[in-house]
Formats: C-alpha cells, sequence, structure tokens
C-alpha cells in the first residue's frame, strides 16, 4: 500500500509539470489551428537558457523563470511574424513542414554551441528528500511541482479574467466573430503565440532541474505535449491538467511495474484510443472555446 502512495504522489508531481509544459501547445493549436512540431525544442532551448545562466552567472533557475518565459515571448512574436504568418492560410502539411524544419534547425544549433553531452542544472537542493510518514517526497520535485501548479492557475487567470484572455477564447471560438467586434485576429495570433512559446521556455527551467537533458530531446516533449492535449482536451486549462495527470500516472506506473521501457509504447497506445474512441479528450469541448 505504502508503495501505491508513493508512486501516486510521484505521478501528481510528475503530471502537474507535464500540463503546464503542454499548456503552450494546447494553446497554440487551440486557437492558432498550428500543431507545432518545434514545441519540444523551445522546451530545450529554455532548458539550456537557465542553465547558461545558472552556469555564467549563478542565477537559480526558478529566479530566471521570468526572463526565460520574456525571451520566449519575443520568440513567439518573432516566429509568428515572420514564419508562421506566411504559412498559415496555406496546406496544414506546410505549416508541419516549417514546424519540424525548425524543430531540426533548434536541435542542431543548440548541438553545435553545446554539443551532445548530456547536461544537467545541478542545484544545492537537487538531492534533498524529506520523510512524510511513509512517504519519500524529493525536494526538487515538489518545488516543481508547486510551481507548476502557481504558473498554471496564472495562466487560467489570464485567460479568464482579462480582456486579453477573452479575446483569445473568442477568437478561438470564432475568428470572424470576434473580428466584428473590434477584436484583431492577427495581433491575438502574435500574443497567443509569444504566451505559447514563454510557456515552453519557462517550463525548460523546470525540466532542466528535474533530469538531464541533450540537443536532441524535442522529439519526445512534442510527443508528450501532442499526448496530453489529445487525452485532455483543447477546450480549457483543467482539459490540460487533466492530460497531464493521466501522463503523469500512466508513465510512473508503467514505469515501475512494465520497466521504463514500455512508458514510450503505452503512451502510443492510449493516444491511439483516444483519438479512435474519443477525440475530444476528456475534458475537450467541441471548439478550442468552448466552455
Amino acid at each position: 500500500m505504502d508503495t501505491v502512495l508513493q508512486l501516486l504522489v510521484e505521478s501528481l508531481f510528475l503530471g502537474t509539470f507535464y500540463a503546464f509544459m503542454s499548456l503552450g501547445f494546447s494553446l497554440t493549436w487551440g486557437v492558432l489551428n498550428i500543431i507545432n512540431l518545434a514545441y519540444g525544442s523551445y522546451i530545450i532551448l529554455g532548458a539550456y537558457l537557465a542553465y547558461t545562466l545558472h552556469i555564467y552567472l549563478g542565477l537559480d533557475p526558478v529566479l530566471s523563470l521570468p526572463l526565460s518565459f520574456t525571451g520566449g515571448f519575443l520568440l513567439g512574436l518573432f516566429f509568428q511574424r515572420f514564419l508562421m504568418n506566411r504559412v498559415m492560410n496555406l496546406e496544414p502539411f506546410m505549416v508541419l513542414i516549417l514546424t519540424f524544419g525548425l524543430d531540426i534547425f533548434i536541435a542542431n544549433a543548440l548541438n553545435l554551441i553545446f554539443r551532445a553531452d548530456i547536461r544537467s542544472i545541478d542545484v544545492p537542493y537537487a538531492e534533498r528528500s524529506h520523510l512524510l510518514g511513509p512517504l519519500i517526497i524529493t525536494e526538487v520535485k515538489a518545488l516543481v511541482f508547486v510551481l507548476s501548479l502557481i504558473l498554471t492557475a496564472l495562466v487560467y487567470l489570464l485567460l479568464h479574467r482579462t480582456w486579453t484572455g477573452r479575446a483569445i477564447r473568442a477568437v478561438a471560438l470564432d475568428r470572424e466573430g470576434a473580428r466584428t467586434v473590434g477584436v484583431s485576429p492577427e495581433k491575438i495570433f502574435l500574443i497567443t503565440s509569444g504566451i505559447g512559446t514563454g510557456i515552453a521556455l519557462a517550463s525548460g527551467n523546470l525540466y532542466g532541474v528535474l533530469q538531464g537533458f541533450t540537443p536532441f530531446d524535442g522529439g519526445m516533449l512534442t510527443v508528450k505535449a501532442f499526448l496530453v492535449s489529445i487525452v485532455g482536451g483543447l477546450g480549457r486549462v483543467e482539459s490540460a491538467v487533466a492530460g497531464g495527470l493521466f501522463l503523469g500516472v500512466l508513465e510512473v506506473f508503467t514505469g515501475f511495474y512494465l520497466g521504463e521501457g514500455w512508458k514510450f509504447f503505452a503512451s502510443l497506445i492510449v493516444m491511439f484510443l483516444f483519438l479512435i474512441l474519443r477525440p475530444r479528450g476528456l475534458l475537450g469541448g467541441k471548439y478550442y472555446g468552448e466552455t
């Protein structure tokens, strides 16, 4: 029983991180109708940014979160303005080709700068753990859990309590309808791309303290973000939370009982089943902005 309880706590910690990590992917997919195959490389880019700031400036990854988000926001604006806008009205396959090429470019640029060695952000609290009854609570995982909760809540408040958030949801639901009430979809596309990329780079800070990383880890993270969006649905922030927790439970229990090598296979099987049996996901609406 203690083992199951420990696995559930680990699932909660990991799933909450996956929920926050996938929010940017779900947001850009739902609003811009873009499946961004470079999303995982954005996360790795954020991890290397946090790593560089930690090595050369001694800045803790938690403290560099605002810098990562700001850098990601500006990068998202640039990509949307000069790249995505040129292909959004073309065939969806063109968007996939562009983002796939962007993924290859970022991964190889990072490899050129940092090489393919496994890097990690060595913070003092990385190895500390505490006993809580029968549970072993790792300090760094608990910190990532709390930060993921806070940041996810901030995204929820942005989407539901601000004019910008309501405009994003309006454009997601009906672009032309939003235009008739004075909302510019083009400006919202820029803002959404900026927020989504900012979330990706910020989640890279958290990913970097959880485990080691290389320039070519982005593909796996993109698959995980895709799975969270498929399982949870595109309708709400709550959908990402549901999908993230589901993936956390799936990975932790599969890894413990069947072995680490089965986690990816199990994730793919679950994704295919959801696509066939419930394409909206657990909590998703028919449209992204539907509540």
